[in-house]
């Protein structure tokens, strides 16, 4: 009888084992030895809304994502702080697994795997000083009189940086960036405005600096995986299947409102 018992419950238990992933979202029922531990590289001071500190906590929309993965995978994720070249460096030669907020050119689509679809736009736009008078309507054509300002291995979209004439001014960090325009080095600089935006704010130059309107370009930014592991297209499949699945929920355009990316 005891028997009979034991066998009925493990046959009223079995159902909830079958469809417990009827959706396709992974189950998040596993130990911590289970899982396997990816590196993901994030430039040093932050990229606002996509990673940035607050009371040391990582918050942005490239974490959320990143959580949600860990939540329904079998993947935990350990985050490394690098100046923004050796990030790209270390993930083209396997030392670190994922770069986060990455744009797409054919040249980096030889060296790493792109996590299809992207999971986010950013927009890139101009700064100046305040008392310098630049026109600009959008037409890239228009600012090769001027020396602009750009971060080292960052990408503008493809018009911006296939644009030959234009006399570019690589730096490595914002601040350094920001310094120059300050110091008439550079005509302008070209950036992220929100992140460009709050170092403004927090240096009180919003009387020296302005933004120049319209935005040069909007981007759709990935997530980007080292094509050195062994496993890499195992995970390249599970990072799409989870990026394709939250993309198709209200939450995700719920993430967007919360960071002002939601450009549509």
């Amino acid at each position: 009888m005891k028997y009979l018992i034991h066998v009925l419950i493990l046959f009223y238990l079995l159902p909830l084992s079958v469809f417990a992933n009827t959706k396709g979202i992974i189950s998040n029922d596993v130990t911590k030895s289970n899982k396997t531990t990816l590196t993901v590289a994030i430039a040093e001071g932050g990229y606002y809304p996509f990673y940035y500190k607050e009371k040391d906590t990582l918050k942005g929309l490239s974490v959320d994502i990143i959580n949600y993965i860990k939540v329904n995978s079998h993947f935990d994720f350990n985050f490394i702080t690098l100046q923004w070249p050796r990030a790209l460096d270390l993930v083209a030669r396997g030392k670190v697994d994922l770069i986060l907020t990455l744009f797409k050119t054919p040249k980096r689509k030889q060296i790493y795997y792109f996590i299809e679809p992207s999971y986010g736009s950013e927009i890139n736009q101009l700064f100046s000083l305040t008392d310098t008078d630049i026109d600009f309507t959008g037409q890239l054509t228009q600012l090769a009189p001027y020396a602009i300002g750009t971060l080292r291995e960052y990408s503008y979209g493809k018009a911006f940086d296939q644009a030959q004439y234009l006399k570019k001014r690589p730096a490595l960090t914002e601040e350094v960036l920001l310094k120059l325009l300050l110091n008439k080095q550079i005509d302008m600089l070209i950036g992220n405005p929100f992140k460009f935006s709050r170092l403004i704010n927090h240096e009180q130059l919003n009387t020296k600096v302005r933004a120049i309107m319209p935005y040069v370009a909007m981007t759709p930014v990935y997530m980007v995986l080292t094509k050195e592991r062994k496993d890499s297209h195992t995970i390249k499949q599970t990072l799409e299947q989870l990026i394709q699945q939250l993309k198709s929920t209200p939450s995700y355009q719920e993430l967007l409102d919360k960071y002002q990316l939601n450009f549509k």
